[in-house]
C-alpha cells in the first residue's frame, strides 16, 4: 500500500515538473531558440513536440485513457476550417513564406490536437492551485522584466539581449529594426516576447488567472503598467474590456479603476508621449486615422467572395477581416465555428473555471484589432486556456 502511495506521489511530482518546464519555456522565455532556413525554432515549441511523443507513448500503454467530451467537441470543431483551408490551398495556391505555411499547420492542426486530445488528460491530473499560482507568478515575472527592459532601452538606446534565451539567435540585434517595436523614439515594452503586441495579447489571456490569484495591489499595478507600456491600443482596449466584464455588477469600483488609468494616461501622455511619439500627442495616437497601418486592410473589405478566390498569403492583424477577405463568407464561418465553440460549450456545461474561458473571450475580442494569431506563442496560450476551461478545479478533491 505504501509503495502504491509513493508511486502516485512520484507521478504527481513528475507531472508538476513537466508542467513547470513547459511553463518556463513558453511563458517566461517564449522566443528563446534559433532559426533553421529562416524558420524560427523555439525551445517551447520543441518541448511541446517532445511532450507530444512522450504522452502518446504513455497513453498507448494505458487501458483506461479517456478524453473529456468537451475537449473532444472543441477539437472536432477545428477540423472543418483546416480541411477548407487545405482544399483552398490546393485550388488557389499560396503566396507567402515557408515559415508562415508551417506556422499555420502547427497552429491550426498540431496545437489543438496536442492540447484538446493529449495534454488535457494530464492537465486534469495536476492540482489546479499549483497551475494557477505558477501562471500568476509567471505573469508578474515577465511584466517586471518587461519594465526593466523598457527602461534599459530608453536609457541605453538598445535592448538587453541574451541569444537563444530571451531572444531568438536569428533575431539578435533586430528587435528595434524589424519587429515593429518603435513608437517614434520610444520603444514598446516587449519583455521576452520580442514584440509589444505579442506580449500584450498573450498576457491578456492569462490576466484573469493572475488577477484572481493576486491580492497585492503593487503586483497588479506592475502588470497593468507593463501592459500599458506596450503602447498598443489593442492591448489597452483588451484590458478595459476585461475590467468591464469583471466589474459589470460593481459600477463604482469600475469608475475608480478607469479614473486611475485615465490619470496615468494623462501624466504619461503629457510627460512622455507628446515629446517623443511620432503622433505628436496622446490624442493623435489614440485617434490615429490610419489605425496603426491597418487602414489598408479595412479598405480591402470589398474584396470578398463566398469561398475566396485568391492565393493565401498570411493572416493579418485584423484576424476576422483577413480571414473574410481571403476565404470568403464560408471560410470566416468555419473559422469562427472553430474558435468560438469553446465559449458555446462552456456556457452549456456551466463549468467552474471561468477565469480561463474569460481569457478565451478576451483573445477573441482583441482579434478584432490585432490577434498576433500565427506568431509564437499566441495560439499555444489560446489552446491551453481553452483546454483548462473544461477541467474542473475541484478534481483533486474527488
Amino acid at each position: 500500500m505504501k509503495n502504491i502511495l509513493h508511486l502516485k506521489l512520484n507521478n504527481v511530482r513528475l507531472r508538476e515538473i513537466l508542467f513547470f518546464i513547459g511553463f518556463f519555456l513558453l511563458v517566461l522565455i517564449p522566443k528563446g531558440g534559433f532559426k533553421l532556413a529562416g524558420v524560427p525554432i523555439t525551445w517551447g515549441y520543441l518541448y511541446l513536440g517532445i511532450v507530444f511523443f512522450l504522452a502518446i507513448f504513455i497513453l498507448i500503454n494505458k487501458y483506461n485513457f479517456s478524453i473529456n467530451s468537451s475537449h473532444y467537441m472543441c477539437y472536432l470543431a477545428t477540423l472543418p476550417f483546416v480541411l477548407f483551408f487545405t482544399v483552398h490551398l490546393l485550388i488557389f495556391g499560396y503566396n507567402g513564406s515557408l515559415g508562415n505555411l508551417i506556422a499555420f499547420y502547427i497552429s491550426f492542426v498540431f496545437l489543438p490536437f496536442l492540447f484538446y486530445l493529449v495534454i488535457g488528460y494530464f492537465l486534469a491530473k495536476i492540482d489546479s492551485k499549483y497551475i494557477e499560482k505558477l501562471l500568476a507568478n509567471g505573469v508578474l515575472i515577465v511584466a517586471a522584466y518587461g519594465i526593466f527592459l523598457f527602461i534599459f532601452k530608453q536609457l541605453t538606446g538598445s535592448f538587453y539581449e541574451i541569444p537563444y534565451f530571451t531572444v531568438n539567435a536569428g533575431d539578435l540585434g533586430e528587435l528595434s529594426r524589424s519587429k515593429f517595436n518603435q513608437r517614434g523614439s520610444v520603444s514598446k515594452l516587449i519583455s521576452t516576447y520580442n514584440n509589444g503586441n505579442i506580449f500584450g495579447v498573450c498576457l491578456l489571456m492569462l490576466f484573469p488567472v493572475f488577477y484572481k490569484n493576486t491580492k497585492s495591489r503593487i503586483k497588479i499595478v506592475i502588470v497593468i503598467l507593463a501592459l500599458f507600456l506596450t503602447l498598443s491600443r489593442t492591448v489597452w482596449i483588451g484590458l478595459i474590456f476585461y475590467f468591464l466584464i469583471q466589474y459589470r455588477n460593481r459600477l463604482f469600483q469600475l469608475v475608480k479603476i478607469y479614473f486611475s488609468i485615465g490619470i496615468l494616461l494623462l501624466i504619461l501622455g503629457s510627460l512622455l508621449m507628446t515629446r517623443y511619439f511620432q503622433y505628436g500627442s496622446l490624442g493623435g495616437f489614440i485617434l490615429d486615422p490610419n489605425f496603426g497601418g491597418r487602414i489598408i486592410q479595412i479598405r480591402k473589405f470589398n474584396e470578398i467572395s463566398l469561398l475566396g478566390n485568391s492565393a493565401y498569403t498570411i493572416i493579418d492583424e485584423i484576424v476576422y477581416l483577413s480571414i473574410f477577405r481571403q476565404f470568403g463568407i464560408v471560410g470566416l464561418f468555419l473559422f469562427c465555428f472553430s474558435f468560438f465553440t469553446p465559449i458555446y460549450l462552456f456556457f452549456q456545461t456551466r463549468n467552474n473555471t471561468y477565469v480561463y474561458i474569460l481569457g478565451v473571450i478576451i483573445y477573441l475580442f482583441v482579434c478584432l484589432s490585432d490577434g498576433c494569431m500565427l506568431l509564437i506563442p499566441t495560439l499555444a496560450f489560446f489552446y491551453f486556456i481553452a483546454t483548462m476551461a473544461f477541467i474542473s478545479q475541484n478534481r483533486t478533491q474527488k
